[in-house]
């Protein structure tokens, strides 16, 4: 059997190996899990996996550091808010969505079977307040969360908290990206709350536009729509830590390949 000895020194390498992520394999793009119309989670609106939701009474933090998430990476290291370290949080998928999502069958949690899922609620809420408090004395030069790895912003009151804690809690900033419509009334919250880049971007999934995202089958078909391919998914860049792009200003949309 013979090997190929030049296969490692051709493969990408991590531009900062183990330092921002605990995994670096890449990311698998272009097999989304998709389930079938009449399948109970598509149709009850729930995640695939309903024993991975937890009350936040059983679990440590709700918070977890972006070094646990392949995609993400622990602290910032581009763009604005470098040296920031990078905080997620992960909701129950289609629980917390709009039914409009037009990800609602293959959304990307269906591949997530281990992920712990965060029930929503006044309970939630409460507990990511303290979070939030415990984050600001920690990082009082800046700390960054990603909305949502999983799930969205359920209701305008959640959208509302979201506001007032970037009001209470200075060194908060905020990434992420939502299904909602620019015109819903979740989604009209969530464009005042853009009015604040310097600590605020969430950008309107497959809504095109400057401050949207588009899904895409290829590099190419990105290009076509004059969109911007995502850096990572390209491995053009290891992570959002070391990238930045969503949270800069565009004149396009960022292209994801699906997955």
């Amino acid at each position: 059997m013979s090997t190929d000895s030049g296969a490692a020194e051709r493969a990408p390498k991590p531009l900062y190996g183990s330092k921002l992520r605990r995994f670096t394999e890449p990311e698998q793009i272009g097999n989304p899990k998709t389930l079938a119309e009449d399948h109970r989670a598509v149709v009850d609106g729930e995640t695939q996996y309903p024993a991975r939701v937890k009350h936040v009474a059983d679990v440590d933090r709700c918070f977890k550091s972006g070094e646990h998430n392949k995609k993400i990476g622990k602290e910032i290291v581009k763009g604005k808010w470098v040296g920031m370290p990078i905080y997620t949080l992960t909701l129950e998928e289609r629980a917390t969505c709009p039914r409009t999502c037009t990800h609602w069958r293959d959304c990307y949690g269906n591949k997530m079977n281990w992920s712990v899922r965060l029930r929503h609620g006044p309970a939630l809420e409460h507990k990511l307040e303290a979070e939030l408090e415990a984050l600001q004395a920690e990082h009082p030069a800046g700390f960054v969360v990603r909305l949502h790895v999983l799930g969205d912003f359920y209701s305008p009151e959640y959208v509302a908290k979201w506001g007032r804690w970037l009001v209470k809690f200075p060194a908060l900033r905020v990434y992420g990206y939502t299904a909602w419509k620019r015109w819903d009334d979740i989604g009209y919250l969530i464009n005042i709350l853009n009015m604040r880049p310097d600590r605020w971007v969430v950008r309107f999934s497959d809504a095109g536009g400057y401050d949207g995202t588009i899904t895409v089958g290829s590099v190419i078909e990105a290009e076509i729509a004059g969109a911007i391919p995502c850096p990572a998914q390209t491995q053009k860049s290891e992570c959002c830590a070391t990238c930045g792009l969503c949270w800069s200003k565009t004149d396009k949309p960022i292209a994801f390949q699906r997955h």
